[in-house]
């Protein structure tokens, strides 16, 4: 990057942090992002491709909302390309890099769909925080123009604005959501410690069902896709300490 680029990256990374809500934090990305003509946005965690609630890992959808019920209404999360390669890289990449010819056949029908839809061709910058699992800041339009020199801005913008989007989020839950009862605390720390399912069935004295069952109160009041995500969003509110 020039120093103007890294001016500029500093001057935004600081209207980014200054920002009060998750709307001014989006506006100020788009601002910039819009410049190298991206223009549809979606910020979202990767949950496993046959998870059906895929959605609940959405913290902006950006994406033209006929573009979103196709691809919702096709089950195209299960063979989305962009999303796969963002699972098992930290490397942002430019969707035409993804190799055409090693994809299969829905796979190519996912990127020619959103084609039509005016996303011919975007970028993905593949998030990993630890606990939470694999996430993604992915931009597009029918064309972008990103040169080498801007993708180092473009990954160190989408980051940063993932942790903030994702703090402001998980601040508000913690003000609107109910809190976990002494005993799911207990039974998500010993989780964030490590242990499994019989684990924590052994260590309390009860059935696996009823550690399950537990889970599953825990996952809908922080509104988690996943144990793991649970344990973040819990760390977080300062439910649990590790």
């Amino acid at each position: 990057m020039n120093n103007a680029m890294i001016l500029e990256l500093f001057a935004t990374i600081s209207e980014i942090d200054a920002a009060c809500s998750s709307d001014r934090a989006l506006e100020i990305f788009h601002g910039v992002l819009e410049r190298y003509g991206l223009h549809s946005f979606l910020v979202t965690g990767l949950p496993v491709p046959h998870d059906s609630e895929w959605h609940r890992a959405i913290l902006h959808d950006g994406w033209p909302s006929e573009w979103f019920t196709r691809y919702d209404s096709e089950g195209h999360f299960l063979y989305d390309p962009c999303a796969a390669r963002c699972r098992f890289t930290a490397e942002p990449f430019l969707w035409h890099q993804l190799c055409t010819g090693g994809l299969t056949t829905r796979s190519r029908l996912v990127m020619d769909e959103a084609a039509e839809f005016g996303m011919k061709d975007g970028i993905c910058v593949p998030i990993h925080i630890p606990l939470a699992g694999p996430a993604v800041v992915t931009a597009a339009s029918d064309r972008i123009e990103v040169p080498p020199g801007a993708m180092p801005l473009i990954e160190t913008l989408c980051v940063h604005l993932f942790r903030k989007v994702s703090g402001l989020e998980s601040k508000s839950d913690n003000e609107g959501s109910s809190p976990l009862t002494p005993r799911e605390r207990e039974l998500l720390q010993w989780s964030a410690q490590g242990k499994t399912t019989d684990d924590i069935s052994c260590i309390l004295g009860v059935t696996t069902n009823t550690v399950e069952s537990h889970q599953r109160n825990i996952r809908d009041k922080l509104d988690a896709i996943n144990v793991a995500h649970a344990i973040v969003k819990a760390l977080r509110r300062h439910e649990i300490q590790i």
